[in-house]
């Protein structure tokens, strides 16, 4: 029997991204914590963010819940943990054993690669199924909403705070506003997408007229304007930060039919880890419904349609954001480009220190 080359090379290509079937893991977090316990090591997490210190919440959780389990969480640019796991590929090191990333559109093409491990947490099923690789390669451990308007209530009234980001272009905030650089974060990008999409370059055009101070990272706009805080500085506006809880730090709400972004960071296991165990208890955790409830867990909803449906939250459902349209924008890196060149030639390469040379890990 003759096979032609297109067949063979069909077959090839069939076995190349086959991905066997994996059950969902039934173990409680102790059972699979105890089973972590053996494995001799730290377990190597590389984790999206712009500030060290944005890690020790996790950092510390993780600790008080499985002591005897050790993890070395790294903080940094989604888009260096990326390379830096691409290059470990190539040059044959292992460098990390978990990756929980902003960007998404790399998850899918490290598994057609081979460099995930397909695992379900027990909590599989009840994650939102948008957001999760139905081989279990991949899945959404947290989900985050971004956007709103974050200010220095000494300096500026509620009733002054704008809920368009039409208005920020008012040459009345001219001077006060600290805004991350869009071609420096695809998320910040996004959000700028967006909003061109309803008023045009013109706004990106009068936004750069309006002594914006650009900067780098989205933790960076609020730590600035905490350090201005009870200075002769006018810097009081950020639309692009996360408020640090600090008193005089105040957030307000845009408005529909504006849109805000919301987004996940998916988390995956390397292959060629030799901390399996630890690595899926870490998964199982964060995705778990105990690490879900938690008040103070990150974003505006959660994973887990359980845990909305509890909380009477419908994250697929708000008027004011697409919870799926970030991953749907990352995949199409040629459109990501456009928009990054765009911002560039508007408002210049991103200058100055990189977050996390402002804000590093702990030493």
């Amino acid at each position: 029997m003759k096979l032609s080359l297109s067949f063979v090379a069909l077959v090839a290509c069939a076995n190349a991204t086959f991905s066997p079937l994996v059950d969902v893991d039934t173990r409680s977090l102790n059972d699979i914590y105890t089973a972590a316990k053996k494995e001799n090591g730290t377990l190597q997490v590389f984790w999206g963010g712009d500030a060290g210190a944005a890690g020790d919440e996790v950092r510390t959780s993780f600790a008080k819940r499985f002591p005897d389990d050790k993890i070395n969480l790294t903080v940094e640019l989604s888009k260096y943990h990326d390379n830096q796991i691409d290059r470990g590929w190539y040059e044959g090191k292992h460098v990390a054993d978990v990756a929980w990333l902003q960007t998404t559109h790399n998850y899918p093409r490290w598994k057609q690669e081979g460099k995930l491990v397909n695992y379900k947490p027990p909590t599989f099923n009840d994650i939102l199924n948008g957001e999760k690789d139905f081989d279990g390669a991949w899945m959404a451990a947290s989900l985050f909403g971004f956007g709103q308007m974050v200010y220095d209530s000494s300096k500026i009234n509620a009733s002054e705070v704008p809920t368009s980001y039409a208005s920020i272009t008012d040459p009345k905030f001219k001077g006060k506003l600290i805004l991350t650089y869009p071609n420096d974060d695809d998320a910040i990008a996004y959000l700028f997408s967006l909003i061109i999409g309803r008023y045009g370059h013109e706004w990106l055009y009068a936004l750069a007229k309006n002594d914006v101070q650009w900067v780098r990272g989205t933790y960076t706009p609020a730590a600035l304007l905490t350090q201005g805080h009870n200075t002769t500085s006018k810097r009081s506006l950020s639309f692009t930060a996360y408020n640090l809880g600090v008193p005089f730090l105040l957030s307000k709400d845009i408005e529909a039919p504006e849109q805000k972004i919301s987004w996940v960071q998916d988390i995956a296991i390397i292959k060629g880890t030799k901390m399996l165990e630890s690595a899926k208890l870490l998964v199982a955790w964060l995705t778990s419904v105990e690490r879900q409830s938690e008040p103070n867990y990150f974003g505006f909803a959660s994973v887990l349609d359980s845990v909305n449906r509890k909380n009477g939250l419908t994250p697929y459902q708000q008027n004011n954001t697409q919870v799926t349209g970030f991953r749907s924008w990352e995949l199409n890196r040629a459109n990501v480009e456009f928009w990054k060149t765009t911002y560039e030639e508007v408002l210049g390469t991103p200058q100055g220190l990189g977050p996390l040379q402002m804000f590093p890990n702990a030493a």
